[in-house]
Parts: structure tokens; sequence; C-alpha cells
């Protein structure tokens, strides 16, 4: 992972939006399917994130 101050901005900044959105997703969520889909997807999201940050 880059250790530049932008590319840790960037991360950070792209980290608090995925976590806003499933902030949203969670408060949306009518059962507990919906609950567990949000989690994964967050995970996923954020796995995904992680990779990306290590190939820049």
């Amino acid at each position: 992972m880059n250790y530049d101050i932008g590319h840790v901005e960037t991360f950070f900044e792209e980290s608090s939006a995925l976590y806003e959105y499933y902030l949203e997703r969670v408060f949306e969520s009518e059962s507990v399917n919906d609950l567990i889909s949000a989690s994964h997807w967050y995970a996923d999201a954020f796995i995904g994130l992680l990779s990306h940050s290590q190939q820049r």
C-alpha cells in the first residue's frame, strides 16, 4: 500500500463513503436477511478497497 498522504486521504474518504452507505442499508433493513446482506456487502466492498489500495 502506498502511504503517500494523498493516497491515505483518498483511502479514508472512500472507506468513509462505504461505511456511510452501509449504515444507510442497515437502517433501511426490514429483515435479518437484509442486515446480513448489508454486512456481507460491506465486508466485500472493504476488502475490495483494501486490495485496490495495495495495487496503487
